[in-house]
């Protein structure tokens, strides 16, 4: 890893069109810089499970990240994505850089993912995703200046349940690249085994997809929906920080709503939103439309 590669250039993280840039987009001009590179930082470090098929390979590179968050922690960061987002104005602030552990939560959870394709029972993959992109998140609303811990709670409640959006949204695309997201029990649950999702059959869906379709779409509608309320009763001032995880959300809620629409096509083909339609669904989000 080539600690003095420069940094990507905000154009093209993250790509025009896409969620996370209309999410970013609402947030304040003095905190956008920040956020930008802890979602980036998030972004390059998850995806290694995924990308690096060598799982020691892809181990070497999360270790080598917690070395890095143990020398960032004590003043030594090499990476640039570290280093700006530790100088980067808003990091400045009292309590909006976020702790240590949290930084490190992301990479062990990571690390589990390296070796678990599969997962033997639901509640581990709950712990996965609360231990990731739910600490990604409470990570992001400290940069927001959002750090009470009422916040933070409702950070990562978001984040939990947009990881369950996420997995439902790419269902199919990761079981075909060998990666079940899903618990066996719950596909015991529903009938449905691993192979039918691998490898789909184009004629016909299996027996119990339906009803694991709409067990997923439920589970992760309600946890962001809770995510929601519990940013609606925070104080506006940390409500009102928060606009980027609920643009976010409202983004992640429209999605799922679409892939439940369209039977099993999700197991064939990734399906995405227009980006006209998230522009729409962020401006509502911003004008106080959808809360």
């Amino acid at each position: 890893m080539n600690s003095s590669s420069p940094l990507p250039s905000s154009d093209v993280f993250p790509h025009p069109g896409s969620s996370l840039y209309y999410a970013l987009a609402t947030a304040p001009a003095g905190r956008s810089a920040a956020l930008r590179l802890w979602l980036q930082w998030w972004h390059e470090t998850a995806q290694i499970p995924f990308k690096i098929h060598d799982p020691g390979v892809a181990e070497t590179k999360l270790r080598w990240w917690l070395q890095e968050l143990q020398d960032a922690a004590k003043g030594q960061a090499h990476h640039p994505l570290l280093k700006g987002l530790l100088s980067a104005p808003a990091s400045k602030d009292a309590g909006a850089l976020p702790d240590w552990p949290l930084w490190a939560s992301q990479i062990e959870g990571l690390l589990t993912l390296v070796h678990q394709t599969r997962w033997l029972d639901d509640a581990s993959l709950q712990r996965h995703a609360q231990q990731t992109t739910g600490a990604a998140c409470e990570g992001a609303a400290c940069l927001l200046g959002a750090s009470s811990e009422a916040a933070k709670q409702a950070a990562s409640q978001l984040g939990w349940g947009m990881r369950q959006a996420h997995q439902l949204a790419r269902l199919g695309q990761d079981a075909r690249a060998g990666w079940v997201q899903l618990g066996i029990d719950v596909l015991q649950a529903h009938d449905v085994k691993a192979h039918q999702l691998s490898k789909p059959d184009a004629t016909q869906a299996p027996e119990g997809w339906p009803a694991l379709l709409a067990h997923l779409h439920q589970r992760a509608t309600d946890n962001i929906q809770a995510g929601l309320k519990a940013c609606q009763v925070l104080p506006a001032k940390e409500t009102q920080a928060l606009l980027p995880l609920r643009v976010l959300a409202h983004l992640y809620l429209q999605l799922i709503d679409e892939i439940a629409n369209q039977g099993d096509r999700v197991l064939h083909e990734r399906i995405v939103l227009t980006p006209l339609r998230k522009w729409w669904v962020a401006q509502r989000v911003k004008w106080g439309l959808l809360r």
